[in-house]
C-alpha cells in the first residue's frame, strides 16, 4: 500500500472514515487540547491588552512594542483556530474539515514562533540598547517649563 500525501491532506474525515471501513467519520482526538490552547492564548492576549501592558511594562517601551506586535498575531492565530476545530467537528463532510487547514494553521503557529525567536535573538538586543541610549541622552536635554513659557507669552 503506498501513501498519497495529497489525497491524505485533501480528504474530508467522512470519506477517510469510509475508506478505512469505519462506517462514519474518522476519529479526531485533539479537540480538548486544541480548544484549551486557543482559549488560553486568547485569554493571555486579552489580559495583556487590558491589564498586563500597564501593570507589568509601564516604563519598558521596547518590550511593550514587541508584545503589542507579536501578541496581536498570536491572538489572530488563536481566533482562527476556533472555526477550524468547529469545521472538523461539525462540518466533517465539507471543505474546511480537510486536514490541510489544520496543518496550515500549525505551520502558521510554528512560523510565528520562529519569527518571534529570531526577533528576540537578533533585533531585540539592538532595539533595547538603542532605547537605553536614547533615555540616557534625554537626561541631559533641559525640559521646558510651563511657567517660563507662560512668562514669555505674557511679556510679548
Amino acid at each position: 500500500m503506498n501513501f498519497n500525501l495529497i489525497s491524505w491532506l485533501f480528504t474530508d474525515p467522512w470519506t477517510a472514515g469510509q475508506n478505512a471501513g469505519l462506517g462514519g467519520p474518522e476519529a479526531f482526538h485533539f479537540y480538548v487540547p486544541w480548544l484549551v490552547f486557543c482559549t488560553a492564548g486568547l485569554l493571555i492576549c486579552f489580559y495583556y491588552a487590558v491589564e498586563g501592558r500597564k501593570r507589568f511594562f509601564k516604563n519598558q517601551a521596547v518590550i511593550k512594542y514587541m508584545l503589542d506586535r507579536y501578541l496581536s498575531w498570536f491572538a489572530a492565530i488563536c481566533l482562527v483556530g476556533y472555526p477550524l476545530i468547529f469545521a472538523r467537528a461539525y462540518l466533517d463532510q465539507y471543505f474546511f474539515a480537510w486536514r490541510i487547514w489544520r496543518y496550515l494553521w500549525l505551520l502558521w503557529l510554528v512560523g510565528w514562533a520562529i519569527w518571534w525567536v529570531v526577533y528576540l535573538v537578533r533585533k531585540f538586543p539592538e532595539e533595547q540598547a538603542s532605547f537605553l541610549a536614547y533615555r540616557q541622552r534625554q537626561q541631559y536635554i533641559p525640559k521646558s517649563s510651563r511657567r517660563k513659557a507662560k512668562a514669555r507669552a505674557a511679556s510679548r
